[in-house]
């Protein structure tokens, strides 16, 4: 007896844009291995005004993407989400799978009237912005299957919104990085770095939801802690959001500029990490951050924020490499720690990329993923 797929089902994939971060890499591996290894009839939309990165990795991966624009204000939010139900409607999907606050919220909402069989709503994160009243919590009413990345996002839906404990699965995240479009020698070229340079990175959008300001005011007790003659650099990879102006600016003052590079929004974050020799991830909030785990199987031993999310990733083998939420001394220290140590780094990243291949396998992600699916659809049946 054959094992049942989702052949002959046609799954809509919700994204807030189709700019690039954590929740969408994980939602375009899975968008592949659905149509690859299910053959399922998958798309990917992203609620956001602009075609971005998503778009162009679904155009290479034979993957349709379209924008349905969805504006969240008070004024326009209900017109706007009037459109997307039609659009939904139209297009007759059988399962919904949405990715971060207002497209889960969307998919909660609009469901049942577009016809799908299945909603699941993704929990990437902590619970961030995900206030327990008004709409939030309408919304999660309206939805019976839910997946969490991380054991801190799956507590707060758990004690916040008292889900069933079987309406809520655990997958956490999968890991998959492409080919480096550039060598180590030709990146440390690119970040004019020679190869006595520690390069320590940080791949997170320069936004609110992340603690730059507490890395760089580290990095400036990192600089002056170094007496090495040619001393490290921070490069920091992501999106330029709200906070890239004034990050720029607190550099600036600092007296740090010329050891930090802002790369902005980057196709070869392999190439990247494997130029690096340090991950480090300050933060105040996260589910299991998916940047982190790249550098983990790229071998890079990490520093960051001791916050849930990242203690989940790096486990019990990395926590001394933690520091106190908007500690800048401490996080210092423990950057500090391994740029001193070749050894060291060498020993923690061999951890870290053994704890990466182990548990956050990509294969592995998915194929949990599509059996909560299949369960679900026999549960709605």
């Amino acid at each position: 007896m054959t094992s049942p797929t989702l052949a002959d089902k046609r799954i809509i994939i919700l994204f807030g844009s189709l700019d690039m971060g954590g929740a969408e890499r994980q939602g375009l591996i899975l968008a592949r291995h659905l149509k690859a290894d299910q053959q399922a009839d998958v798309q990917v939309w992203g609620l956001g005004r602009d075609h971005g990165p998503v778009a162009n990795t679904c155009a290479a991966w034979g993957i349709a993407c379209k924008n349905v624009w969805l504006h969240w204000g008070l004024r326009r939010r209900l017109p706007h989400l009037l459109r997307l139900a039609l659009q939904l409607r139209q297009a007759r999907p059988d399962i919904l799978i949405a990715y971060t606050k207002v497209p889960n919220i969307a998919a909660a909402l609009l469901w049942r009237f577009c016809g799908a069989k299945l909603c699941i709503w993704n929990q990437a994160d902590a619970g961030l912005l995900l206030e327990p009243g008004g709409l939030n919590r309408l919304a999660i009413t309206r939805v019976r299957h839910f997946i969490s990345n991380a054991e801190i996002g799956r507590q707060y839906l758990l004690k916040t919104f008292g889900l069933e404990p079987g309406r809520l699965k655990l997958i956490r995240n999968g890991i998959a990085l492409p080919p480096a479009a550039l060598d180590r020698r030709a990146w440390r070229e690119r970040l004019a770095a020679n190869e006595q340079q520690p390069v320590v990175t940080m791949v997170a959008n320069l936004s609110r939801f992340k603690d730059h300001a507490t890395l760089l005011q580290a990095w400036k007790d990192v600089l002056e802690r170094s007496d090495a003659l040619y001393p490290p650099l921070l490069a920091l990879a992501g999106r330029f959001d709200d906070q890239a102006d004034m990050l720029r600016q607190q550099a600036q003052a600092l007296g740090i500029i010329n050891n930090v590079r802002f790369l902005g929004p980057l196709d070869d974050i392999s190439g990247l990490l494997q130029a690096s020799d340090i991950c480090v991830h300050s933060s105040r909030s996260e589910g299991i951050p998916n940047a982190i785990l790249e550098a983990m199987l790229c071998g890079l031993p990490v520093a960051g924020t001791d916050i849930p999310g990242i203690r989940e990733a790096v486990g019990e083998e990395a926590k001394d490499f933690l520091a106190e939420p908007g500690n800048a001394a401490q996080l210092a220290d423990r950057i500090c720690r391994l740029i001193d140590s070749r050894q060291l780094r060498e020993s923690q990243g061999k951890l870290m990329q053994e704890r990466a291949t182990a548990l956050f396998g990509e294969e592995r992600m998915c194929s949990e993923t599509v059996d909560y699916i299949l369960k679900a659809l026999r549960r709605e049946a």
